[in-house]
């Protein structure tokens, strides 16, 4: 393991130009790896298309084998540093809330598909179904994307198969910044294993994205905070303070799973309370 420098791209999207979006993606990753000497950078949720797209996913939509992501490989290829950017896939008759994730050799490494999806998401979109986990030089990683944060089992699920950090690719948006904050520590602190989140800014439609991307360490100390602007920021993640984070607590092994089967949670199914 050794130390990743992540940059975090808290932008404007544009609302339905892909285009347009590209290229400051492009204009990211060649700042980030110039002035900043980023290893990746990490998006928020659909930046290549905008969050709000209702109707109009069906035609922005595209296969991972797609014109924007190719490009994309192209940008992470030219300038030796990966990216982990949101977008509306399009498989068979489904259409995923992906992140797509690609190393500094600009291959796919994987996707992840978002698995909660949250309010009218789900009228344009059909949930993932796996919670993969991505090898890199600098450790194991994992992706979410905004409300699967607030679901403990995905978290779980990732530090079980040896996630060290957790990105997560977000659209959040008033009123919701005491969840955001408080969410990203106890994912970071119940697993012990660091959480980067990059949040969008600005307004579409009637919502207003405020930003305030963070890295909480293993222990939940606030490593890195921006504010509500565009802002692209690096910080350094070193994989290997993950060992001895979980200290005397060690949630993962002290948990009673035969506890949890015992009361159906393991399985699905809760015993009615007497």
């Amino acid at each position: 393991m050794a130390v990743m420098r992540l940059a975090l791209a808290q932008l404007r999207s544009h609302l339905y130009d892909k285009k347009t979006n590209l290229y400051r993606i492009a204009q990211t990753v060649a700042e980030a790896a110039g002035k900043q000497e980023a290893d990746y950078v990490l998006f928020p949720e659909l930046y290549l298309t905008g969050y709000t797209l209702n109707e109009n996913v069906t035609d922005l939509a595209e296969p991972i084998e797609g014109e924007s992501v190719n490009y994309m490989r192209e940008i992470a290829s030219q300038h030796s540093t990966g990216m982990i950017v949101g977008l509306p896939e399009k498989e068979d008759d489904h259409i995923y809330n992906t992140a797509i994730v690609i190393d500094k050799n600009g291959d796919i490494i994987g996707k992840y598909r978002k698995t909660h999806l949250f309010d009218f998401e789900k009228q344009w979109f059909s949930p993932g179904d796996s919670c993969p986990v991505f090898d890199t030089p600098f450790g194991r990683i994992a992706v979410m994307i905004t409300y699967d944060m607030e679901f403990p089992e995905t978290s779980r699920i990732f530090a079980q198969k040896g996630a060290r950090l957790i990105l997560v690719l977000a659209a959040n948006m008033v009123p919701y910044q005491t969840y955001q904050s408080v969410f990203l520590r106890a994912r970071a602190m119940e697993n012990h294993v660091f959480v980067a989140l990059a949040n969008k800014v600005g307004l579409e439609n009637d919502h207003i994205f405020f930003g305030e991307s963070e890295v909480i360490h293993p222990t939940g100390k606030t490593i890195y905070q921006s504010y509500n602007n565009e802002l692209i920021s690096t910080v350094d993640i070193d994989f290997a303070q993950t060992n001895t984070a979980k200290g005397l607590l060690d949630y993962i092994n002290n948990r009673r799973v035969d506890l949890y089967r015992s009361e159906g949670l393991v399985n699905g199914v809760i015993k009615e309370q007497i």
